[in-house]
């Protein structure tokens, strides 16, 4: 199972980072809070009891109010950076359980003109004239992780509500221009939406479903050829 490839973020400068913009906020805090009280409490301030100060009373009021206002910066930082650290922390667990709970589907092509599923039809088997045309595509989508998912839904039709570990679901699929497309349990599908191969296989599809945590995802497929054999080989794995 692979993801895309996705482009690392270049590492942004000091200043940027939110340890400045903490440091900063704290110390222009501080200063605006000594910046009042020094206008509350000098000469004929807001208290009288600034009268009575002198310089040798603000520098000792300044020395304690630098380190209490030194110890408050770096206590919120050590609580921001506790809080930062947590935080991706549990973003990195919870991406891996969701890497881990992800189906490995195993999908296998099936015969490209055989009779819709359901049906019947009456032929001679001596007048090859009238042996039915079938013009469709079958696939086997079987969920081989060990995990269970919910609510598939594959070429925008809702195929199983429960596809448990090891179990296969086999579809059959039919372009707008193919004797079958009108077929009951046909999967009707748009060019315009699914381009298909020059076999009659769409080139790409998602399957849709609900991983056992409840989370809404979807895994993209496109149709590769190597060496003369086509398959579909897994390209996304994303959330809705």
């Amino acid at each position: 199972m692979t993801y895309m490839n996705k482009k690392k973020s270049a590492k942004k400068p000091f200043f940027k980072s939110p340890y400045f913009r903490c440091s900063l906020g704290g110390i222009l805090v501080a200063v605006l809070a000594y910046i009042g009280i020094y206008a509350a409490f000098r000469g004929n301030g807001i208290f009288s009891a600034g009268l009575d100060l002198e310089k040798s009373d603000w520098l000792a009021f300044l020395g304690s109010y630098l380190s209490f206002a030194g110890t408050a910066v770096v206590s919120g930082i050590a609580i921001f950076q506790t809080y930062h650290y947590e935080k991706l922390s549990n973003q990195s667990a919870n991406q891996k359980r969701a890497g881990e709970i992800q189906p490995i589907f195993s999908i296998k092509i099936g015969s490209m003109d055989t009779m819709p599923s359901g049906s019947c039809e009456s032929f001679n088997l001596h007048d090859k004239n009238t042996l039915p045309k079938h013009k469709n595509f079958t696939l086997q989508i079987e969920n081989v992780s060990p995990y269970p998912i919910k609510h598939v839904i594959v070429f925008d039709k809702y195929i199983a509500q429960l596809l448990k570990s090891n179990e296969a679901h086999s579809l059959q699929g039919a372009y707008e221009d193919s004797p079958d497309y009108n077929s009951k349990n046909i999967i009707k599908v748009l060019q315009s939406e699914y381009e298909r191969s020059d076999k009659g296989l769409p080139k790409w599809f998602n399957i849709n479903y609900e991983d056992v945590d409840g989370n809404d995802m979807f895994q993209s497929f496109e149709l590769k050829n190597f060496d003369g054999q086509d398959y579909y080989a897994l390209v996304e794995i994303s959330e809705l």
